[in-house]
Parts: structure tokens; C-alpha cells; sequence
């Protein structure tokens, strides 16, 4: 009896035992099962993430707006795009991001800054507010990098561009006698050493653009039209040299498409003039009545174009 007792003990043992054990072909499930929640969680998260930080991108473009009016108001014109000083050469220009500063809540940087002095001399202010690390002036789903040696070392990339034109598309001269960017009076609201008002907007503030989105591309090269190699750089404040074929450092267009960084045999200063982003599928502006909207990179080529001009297309073009 003993024995038969001890044997049946046993025997339960193993019965429990192997009810406990988890074999190879249940662990193979679980991990599938694991691995199937987990494709199907990280899209939604990554999803999530990004329109966090596009509503995070589109607030600062609120905050340059209300910045851009509040100078319009003050100084009845807006800022110039690019402004030149009569005291440096004309490729030394001090941006329309750099004059919007105290509007921005960055009253001591705008202090340190002297537009008649050289932005290219270490040390100084203005050398070092090109070094100056501002969040506003940066999308959080641009991949830029933090700072680059372009002129000025630690020069901190830009991801933003003002509106300056919605009809011409190139910073060079294809021939003699084209419209190009750097020309003295452009349709849009920012040109170089512009003095834009509120009146000159002839189509409406709800439908003309200040600033929209722009990626800064460094490894993305190519030939202007006057055969200098170009890459697809913006910066913030000013510049040691910003010339006639540099116009897109601070300024874009409408008439290159949104997004021209991903389409096939588009010529470099299409991708350099253009707005773009890294939101899926188009990109975020600010426009002059203040509101922002999200464009499609679908959007009608005539329609975009009007965008960006502060006289109509009909007017424009008559000019």
C-alpha cells in the first residue's frame, strides 16, 4: 500500500509539473502576439508624436505672426526681408527673423546686435547671435542639424522663410533679362530692404503669406543657373553673406512647389526657394491676417502661386 501510495504522489507530481511547463510552441505565440500589438501600438504612437509636434511647429508660426503684425503696427510697414546697411557690403544682410526679435520675447539678444556692424567678426554680437540657439526658428520634425561651420562656426540652422514672391522662382538669371529673386521690388510681402504695409496687401491678408515651413538640406546639392554649385541651407537673424543667388538663406516663393525636395529633376533653386516640411504631405504657413493653415503638396500649381503675391496674380503679372 505504501508503495502504491508513494507511486500515485508521484505521479501527481509529474501531472502538476508538466501543467505548469511552458512549452517552446506557446512561448513561439506569445512572442507573436506580443510582436502583432507591437506593430500595431508604434504607428499610432509615432502618429501621435508627430502631431504633437506639428501643432508645437504651428504655434511658433502663430507666435511670428503676431510678431510680424505687432512690427507692422509699430513701424507701420513690415520688416524687410533682407535688409542691407550702407555701412557693410551688400551680401551682409540682417534678416527679418533677426528684426522681429523683441516681439519674441528676446529683447536682450536683439540688444547685443548692431545691423551696421559686420556679422562675420568672432566674438561680437552679431556673430554671436547667429550661434544663437532659438527654438521658434526650428521645426520639431526637422531633421537639421543643431549647428553647422557655414560662415560662422556653430552657425544654428533655420526652418522657416518669409513670402517673397508668388511668380518668380530663381535666385540667378536663367538669360538676360529674366526675373529673378534678388530683382528690387518683389510681389510678395518680404524682399530685400522691403517697406511693405498693410495697404499694399491689394488681395486680401486672409490669402497672402508672411512665412511657411522650409527644410534645411545640406546634403542636397546641385547646380544654379549661373553653374555654382548650391545646397539647400536657411538661417535665422542675418548673414556675412547673403548675395543675390543666397535670397532663399531667409526668403522663399510659391512659385516653386511645396516639397520640391522630394520630386524627381526639379532644379536646385526650386528645392531652395520652396517650402517644405517634414509633416506628411504638405506644409504649415502663417498668413497676413494672422490664421494658419496646413497646405496640401497637391495644391494647384495657380493656386499656390496666388498665395505667395501680395497684388493678385492678374496685377502682378501686368508689373
Amino acid at each position: 500500500m505504501r508503495a502504491s501510495r508513494n507511486t500515485i504522489r508521484r505521479s501527481n507530481l509529474r501531472m502538476e509539473g508538466s501543467r505548469s511547463a511552458i512549452t517552446l510552441v506557446e512561448l513561439l505565440v506569445v512572442i507573436a502576439i506580443i510582436g502583432i500589438l507591437i506593430s500595431l501600438v508604434l504607428p499610432a504612437i509615432q502618429q501621435a508624436r508627430e502631431a504633437a509636434r506639428r501643432i508645437q511647429c504651428g504655434s511658433g508660426l502663430r507666435q511670428m505672426g503676431i510678431a510680424l503684425l505687432n512690427f507692422e503696427h509699430a513701424h507701420k510697414v513690415f520688416p524687410p526681408g533682407a535688409k542691407t546697411s550702407t555701412s557693410l557690403s551688400s551680401s551682409e544682410r540682417f534678416f527679418w527673423s533677426g528684426q522681429i526679435l523683441p516681439d519674441v520675447e528676446q529683447s536682450s539678444l536683439w540688444a547685443s546686435i548692431d545691423p551696421d556692424l559686420s556679422w562675420r567678426i568672432p566674438g561680437t554680437g552679431n556673430y554671436k547671435a547667429l550661434q544663437s540657439m532659438l527654438p521658434l526658428f526650428r521645426c520639431p520634425s526637422a531633421v537639421a542639424p543643431s549647428r553647422q561651420n557655414h560662415l560662422v562656426i556653430d552657425r544654428v540652422p533655420c526652418t522657416y522663410l518669409a513670402c517673397i514672391s508668388g511668380l518668380v522662382g530663381r535666385e540667378s538669371a536663367q538669360s538676360p533679362g529674366d526675373p529673378q529673386i534678388s530683382d528690387p521690388e518683389m510681389d510678395g510681402i518680404f524682399y530685400v530692404n522691403s517697406e511693405t504695409r498693410h495697404s499694399d496687401i491689394l488681395d486680401g491678408t486672409s490669402t497672402t503669406i508672411m512665412v511657411g515651413e522650409a527644410l534645411y538640406l545640406e546634403k542636397i546639392l546641385g547646380l544654379d543657373y549661373n553653374n555654382v554649385t548650391q545646397l539647400v541651407d536657411h538661417w535665422a537673424i542675418g548673414s556675412p553673406m547673403s548675395g543675390n543667388n543666397e535670397i532663399s538663406e531667409s526668403l522663399g516663393s510659391t512659385a516653386s512647389p511645396i516639397n520640391a525636395w522630394m520630386k524627381k529633376n526639379v532644379f536646385i533653386e526650386d528645392v531652395e526657394l520652396g517650402f517644405s516640411s517634414r509633416h506628411p504631405g504638405g506644409a504649415q504657413v502663417i498668413f497676413a491676417d494672422g490664421h494658419l493653415q496646413f497646405i496640401q503638396q497637391n495644391i494647384d500649381p495657380d493656386t499656390w502661386s496666388a498665395m505667395g503675391t501680395r497684388m493678385g496674380l492678374d496685377h502682378a503679372e501686368q508689373n
